[in-house]
């Protein structure tokens, strides 16, 4: 039976690392309260070809998004809350219009988890209801881990490149994510911030 390594322990040079779509590699903040709690690396999207790769933005033209418990900052909101408890999840800040003002009608929500990059995740989510009214942090938090669910339920029978952030029922699961923000990596494309509790 082969070995996988958990993400929870340490394993090589990169798990002291993260990635900044502003400055490449950083080292990985400590402003987690729990001990078993780990950042998954960001792979920022970058087009592979078209006029895109030579004219596209790679700068944030948009503010982040952060989920946070009530006086929890920058500590993330569990995925599998927001699947099961919807818009009733305690957030911090849960009926704030979070992308109002950005004029947007949609995003293009991507996924590119580590050693993933061959299973392809591109979503459009609406922002703005049929009525007009903008989407609260609370229902964007409920459409991201729905996205990611279903990744996850995708992913889980494909073969990874590297098993440091394996997707299967021995190594990470769905119910150990945590939201950590939206982010505006490329163009009109958006990626999550997401940490592991392990515990």
């Amino acid at each position: 039976m082969p070995h996988y390594p958990n993400p929870a322990h340490a394993h090589g040079p990169r798990s002291g690392q993260t990635y900044s779509i502003i400055q490449g590699p950083t080292p990985q903040s400590s402003n987690f309260i729990s001990p078993t709690r780990r950042r998954v690396p960001l792979v920022p999207y970058s087009p592979t070809q078209g006029w895109k790769v030579v004219t596209g933005r790679t700068q944030p033209l948009h503010s982040t998004v952060s989920f946070d418990y009530p006086g929890q900052a920058r500590q993330g909101v569990s995925m599998r809350e927001l699947r099961l408890k919807s818009n009733s999840t305690p957030i911090h800040g849960a009926g704030d219009p979070v992308l109002a003002h950005t004029g947007l009608q949609r995003i293009v929500f991507r996924i590119l988890w580590p050693g993933y990059g061959h299973v392809e995740w591109c979503r459009a989510i609406p922002v703005v209801a049929p009525n007009g009214a903008p989407i609260t942090r609370v229902a964007l938090g409920v459409q991201i881990a729905s996205n990611l669910a279903r990744f996850f339920e995708k992913s889980q029978y494909e073969v990874p490149t590297s098993p440091d952030w394996m997707i299967s029922p021995s190594c990470v699961r769905f119910e150990h994510l945590l939201l950590i923000s939206l982010q505006n990596t490329f163009e009109d494309v958006w990626q999550v911030d997401i940490a592991l509790d392990l515990c």
